[in-house]
């Protein structure tokens, strides 16, 4: 997503997200400089720098021959404002909703669609956990949820995290997953399983096709099953680790026999 795509879905029409970008790259500028640099027509120029100078992501000023130009507020700056009218809004609009009479329904499974969605849900939820953290993942999903999982574990959170492949980082009690290739090949990607005090659950495949999927639910036998998941996943780890020469003898190679569940004799 591009910065003109990240501001329209802050609230910025396109001519106005066009305009500050244009801005930025040639400020001061008139209303007609900022048209012409933004690809957009002059007649909705005017009204568009209008409505920016209202909300105060442009400053309008008159130069010594007395044309207008305008000027953009820098970008971090505008986010700082952006972020502050978030809360401020969000804050003055729940309790309002929480008067609405409504019968809340806490057992739905909503889908995630793409890697955004994913990303964006497994973040929020990461970000609101009290008590504890079940987390199997690859690097690559590690790579943009590292930072929020480290905050977590610095308020005092219970982190338990899979890992496939070697991790570089440990955060709370960390396990490598013995058999992330061979999983890799018969599954045709990645996979990640977020659970969060035990309440709400992350799940989303990675294919190697490109395809994704993915889901979060409160709803209890979903999140339980995921916790279950994570958790038989960390009782295998503990088991390779201290037992490994003995469970490969055993069970064979990257253990095909103990992952044969079909076969209780193995």
């Amino acid at each position: 997503m591009d910065a003109c795509e990240q501001l329209k879905s802050l609230g910025f029409t396109t001519n106005e997200a066009k305009s500050y970008l244009a801005l930025l790259q040639c400020q001061p500028a008139t209303a007609y400089e900022i048209a012409k640099t933004a690809g957009l027509p002059t007649s909705k120029i005017y009204e568009t720098v209008a409505r920016l100078v209202s909300r105060a992501v442009l400053l309008a000023s008159e130069d010594e021959t007395g044309t207008q130009q305008y000027y953009a507020l820098n970008p971090s700056d505008l986010m700082q404002s952006i972020r502050n009218n978030i809360i401020k809004d969000t804050e003055q609009l729940l309790p309002e909703l929480q008067k609405v009479p409504t019968n809340i329904q806490s057992n739905l499974i909503w889908p995630l669609l793409n890697s955004n969605q994913v990303e964006r849900r497994t973040l929020e939820i990461i970000n609101q956990a009290t008590t504890s953290i079940l987390v199997s993942l690859w690097p690559e999903e590690l790579d943009w949820c590292e930072e929020s999982l480290v905050d977590a574990e610095a308020r005092g959170v219970n982190i338990a995290l899979v890992h496939f492949g070697e991790p570089s980082t440990k955060i709370g009690a960390t396990y490598h997953h013995p058999v992330q290739e061979t999983l890799y090949a018969e599954k045709g990607g990645r996979g990640l399983t977020v659970v969060v005090d035990g309440a709400q659950v992350v799940i989303a495949n990675f294919q190697s096709n490109g395809e994704i999927d993915g889901a979060w639910s409160k709803n209890k036998s979903f999140v339980t099953v995921a916790e279950d998941y994570v958790k038989h996943d960390v009782y295998i780890t503990k088991v390779t680790r201290f037992l490994g020469p003995e469970v490969v003898k055993r069970f064979g190679e990257n253990y095909d026999r103990l992952r044969d569940v079909f076969n209780s004799e193995a």
